[in-house]
């Protein structure tokens, strides 16, 4: 019984976690995907009261173990300028974004200031922004601030850095947001 259990704790100490057992990986770390949703622009919360029926979460961290392999960005008009057609309706411009997500992630991680409730800042909004996995569950992030409020453009500057893989303008009616 002694040379067995010598044989079984002999086994089990060679195996390390840099060189896994043949056939045996560990699990990738796994995300609630409660806190996941089907990414998109056309939600009533984000753009317009659409009659879509879909209300999406708002900001939140970026959760430990979520791999997101895009990024959607939603905003107006082609340059954010929000031109109004003659119709009455504004381009609602989605664009997907793909690539090395590294500085991306690392942007949205910094943390806000604390903020000082004396100050305040006069800034356009960014864009909604989605980090979205391969299959098309994703969150919204925080964008970080600053001690007045101020948005950390940093975050939105390392989307803007990424190639656009595909671009959708989504009409919606004035008034919208």
């Amino acid at each position: 019984m002694f040379v067995g259990a010598s044989a079984l704790l002999l086994l089990v100490s060679c195996g390390s976690a840099e060189s896994p057992v043949r056939g045996f990986a560990p699990a990738p770390p796994t995300v609630d995907l409660s806190m996941l949703e089907p990414a998109t622009c056309l939600a009533d919360n984000l753009v317009a009261s659409l009659g879509t029926g879909v209300i999406v979460s708002e900001p939140k961290s970026i959760p430990d173990g979520f791999t997101p392999t895009q990024v959607i960005t939603c905003d107006f008009g082609a340059n954010g300028n929000g031109d109004v057609s003659a119709d009455h309706m504004v381009g609602w411009v989605e664009q997907h974004h793909r690539g090395d997500l590294s500085a991306v992630l690392s942007a949205f991680r910094v943390p806000s200031d604390l903020r000082d409730p004396s100050c305040m800042t006069d800034q356009p909004v960014p864009p909604t922004v989605w980090l979205v996995d391969d299959r098309g569950y994703g969150m919204r992030p925080h964008v970080p601030q600053g001690t007045c409020g101020q948005y950390k453009w940093d975050a939105i500057e390392a989307v803007n850095a990424l190639p656009v893989a595909d671009t959708i303008v989504h009409q919606v009616p004035v008034g919208a947001r």
